[in-house]
């Protein structure tokens, strides 16, 4: 097989994986549970969200194409295309947010509207303000914000890994990612505002790793198969323990007279904090990911054959996708607001709608010039 056959593959899982957790972003936030599709994101109820696949995927993506594809290109120009698509991804959040708030003051007494939307008293100017300064966090596109504040930092980082100064570049993403408890101590600022500084480790984890991706993968192809089966068996095999065991632990919640089970539960959680990215959740994630990269990968073909029409248009289009969610889900919820059907007739075909109605506009290009992709 060819390096560029190679390099083809490893790209199309990494968009296979991305859809997959698209698919589970859409169903988590839609929240219309039991629908029959319980089982393909586990209702977002795990110590590791898709979320984090997302950001790290986008990071790889990022520091391949961005990166060492672009290696040769000056550093300004290359430093542009980020920050441009930074921006425009900052302001579309921003716009997103404001438009949210503006629709759901009509909607204030209807149970599905989300939660969290400034009050019809305050100021418009102070909302903008609130909206502009990332104070203010409402709708469906929160992590926009975020992919967009990483982009616009991302020059400095390409300029350390093109200098092949990881090192720095890690150690510097470990410094703010360990201020985040200080941060929510001793600042008035939010959880999730304060997500920037946690949440840009495993971003610009991901970037690097991307930018060094042939090398390290060439690397690996050098080894033996002993080698390889002594460093991947430990990790795998620890992955599907930790899985099992959480799943195991949820399915028990789920259960009436369990009240033990959850209050274990609820323990743990402390030690797998979303907004912070404990140490125990980035390493829970690690095995897990690295546990789906392989299954991905080894079976690639056969995932491509059964879902890739699904996985891979979600997968190469996950930005407009993300965008197009959170548009459609706001009304959705309107209409059935989330957890509050027990029918799992009806919450299949509204999820199955939703899901639909998002790839069909994939497949016709609807708002491609307009929408980031």
């Amino acid at each position: 097989m060819s390096e560029v056959t190679k390099k083809s593959k490893r790209i199309l899982t990494f968009d296979l994986l991305r859809g997959y957790f698209m698919v589970s972003i859409i169903l988590n936030h839609l929240q219309w549970y039991p629908n029959g599709l319980d089982w393909v994101a586990f209702r977002g109820s795990l110590f590791v969200s898709a979320a984090e696949g997302f950001f790290f995927i986008s990071g790889i993506v990022l520091g391949i194409i961005r990166g060492r594809k672009l290696i040769d290109v000056p550093f300004k120009k290359a430093a542009l295309l980020l920050i441009n698509r930074g921006v425009l991804l900052y302001v579309i959040s921003v716009v997103l947010m404001l438009i949210f708030t503006v629709i759901g003051w009509m909607f204030m007494d209807n149970p599905g509207l989300k939660a969290g939307i400034r009050p019809m008293s305050e100021s418009f100017g102070d909302i903008i303000t609130g909206a502009l300064s990332l104070n203010y966090i409402y709708g469906w596109a929160d992590f926009l914000r975020l992919y967009g504040v990483f982009l616009i930092a991302s020059p400095f980082a390409l300029l350390l890994l093109r200098k092949n100064k990881w090192p720095i570049l890690l150690a510097i993403n470990i410094g703010f990612w360990a201020l985040f408890p200080y941060a929510k101590e001793y600042t008035e600022h939010s959880t999730e505002l304060l997500m920037i500084l946690s949440w840009q480790l495993i971003f610009f984890g991901g970037m690097t790793l991307g930018f060094y991706w042939d090398i390290l993968a060439k690397k690996w192809t050098k080894l033996t198969t002993l080698t390889k089966r002594r460093i991947l068996f430990p990790i795998l095999a620890t992955a599907i323990v930790t899985l099992f065991a959480n799943l195991t632990l949820v399915a028990i919640t789920a259960l009436p007279g369990t009240d033990a089970a959850k209050g274990l539960e609820l323990f743990l959680a402390e030690f797998f904090n979303k907004e912070a990215l404990s140490p125990l959740r980035i390493l829970l994630f690690g095995l897990w990911f690295t546990l789906g990269f392989y299954i991905f990968s080894r079976y690639e073909d056969r995932i491509v054959k059964a879902l890739g029409w699904i996985l891979l248009p979600f997968g190469q289009n996950s930005l407009y996708v993300y965008i197009l969610h959170a548009i459609i889900l706001f009304f959705a919820h309107l209409i059935i607001a989330p957890e509050t059907s027990g029918n799992i007739i009806i919450n299949a075909v509204g999820s199955v709608a939703v899901i639909g109605l998002i790839l069909l506009a994939v497949k016709k290009k609807f708002l491609f010039k307009i929408i980031p992709r």
